[in-house]
């Protein structure tokens, strides 16, 4: 098993009889990197655990479709040949992450962290097939990293552990760092509150004429008259 497998398999998105698909069935029987053509039947007697004369665990057609749809999005399986577009019964698949390069096998040693740990050559790999493009770190990164793992000595991990959480650091770090600042919606820039400026002109002839037409004006006008 390589790496990449291992780390799509241990995905939490990934369920445990889609796993064992992989592993048991679909790897397993594979002609070099492509599958056999699936076998709906024969799939589902596979999986099926049976015990005290009766089925325990059965796994339906439209189920095997489902679990089959979990490995293509996990990037374990891409379909080479399908005859059936509503399912997979005959469908023949290529093993991308099998023959994936630049990937060494998985070491089975595991350690706690330590002071003196370092990512070793296959780290710029592995953190492009995460989706880290920019794999440099500093050293405050790294020893922040390694500071917080050594707090916790319960923890042993194998060397391609250690990094795929590193990448998951820098990952998050790095997004947190380009989250944009919240901004109004539609993009419209918001405009300073208008200052109270008094009455209009327009307003300001009005209320004028109003005065001049009032009773009491009127009465001295004609005062004046007299």
């Amino acid at each position: 098993m390589t790496p990449a497998e291992y780390q799509a398999l241990t995905s939490p998105k990934l369920s445990h009889p889609a796993r064992s698909l992989y592993q048991l069935y679909l790897r397993h029987l594979a002609r070099g990197d492509h599958t056999q053509p699936l076998d709906y039947p024969l799939l589902g007697k596979a999986l099926a655990v049976q015990g005290a004369g009766e089925y325990r665990y059965r796994v339906t057609p439209m189920a095997l479709t489902g679990l089959v749809d979990e490995l293509l999005e996990a990037g374990l399986l891409s379909v080479v040949q399908n005859p059936h577009p509503q399912h997979y019964h005959g469908a023949v698949f290529s093993l991308p992450l099998k023959r994936l390069d630049g990937l060494a096998p998985l070491p089975s040693r595991q350690f706690a962290m330590h002071p003196e740990w370092r990512p070793d050559e296959q780290f710029a790999g592995l953190a492009r097939l995460c989706g880290l493009l920019d794999s440099q770190f500093d050293e405050s990164e790294l020893g922040e990293f390694i500071a917080y793992w050594l707090g916790r000595p319960e923890v042993f991990e194998n060397q391609h552990q250690w990094m795929l959480k590193l990448v998951r650091k820098l990952k998050n770090q790095r997004s947190i760092k380009r989250t944009p600042a919240p901004q109004d919606k539609g993009g419209y820039q918001q405009l300073p509150p208008k200052t109270d400026s008094g009455p209009s002109k327009r307003a300001r002839e009005m209320m004028a004429e109003a005065r001049r037409l009032s009773p009491d004006n009127q009465e001295d006008r004609n005062e004046e008259d007299a």
